[in-house]
């Protein structure tokens, strides 16, 4: 029980410092247009590897740009990963775009539409 507690701090806590990494670290101009936010970390059970859910607050942005500046980088996030945080391995990271506010939003969308359509 204690080792799930200690895992779930330490995803928070490289939520937390890859948020601010991301906000105020990176300098890709790719990233900084598209405003990303860290929405979650997924760690493999030995704490190796990391997913990371990355979501854009910008529209109109190029998606797979954005993804491949993620990927290009990722050794810029790690290395300030470990500056910050006392690991014996620091997770090699694997960005991927979470789009579950833009589904829930189409969601949002379609239930209006549909609502309006059948009236009062």
């Amino acid at each position: 029980m204690s080792t799930d507690r200690g895992h779930a701090k330490l995803r928070e806590e490289i939520k937390r410092e890859l948020s601010a990494i991301v906000e105020f670290e990176a300098r890709d101009p790719a990233l900084k247009e598209a405003f990303p936010t860290v929405m979650d970390v997924q760690l493999s059970v030995d704490a190796r590897y990391a997913k990371v859910f990355v979501a854009l607050s910008a529209s109109g942005v190029d998606k797979e740009a954005v993804l491949a500046a993620f990927r290009r980088d990722r050794g810029f996030f790690r290395s300030e990963l470990a500056h910050r945080l006392t690991l014996r391995y620091t997770p090699e990271l694997h960005f991927v775009l979470d789009e579950t506010v833009e589904r829930s939003l189409r969601l949002e969308k379609l239930l209006e539409e549909d609502s309006d359509e059948q009236g009062p």
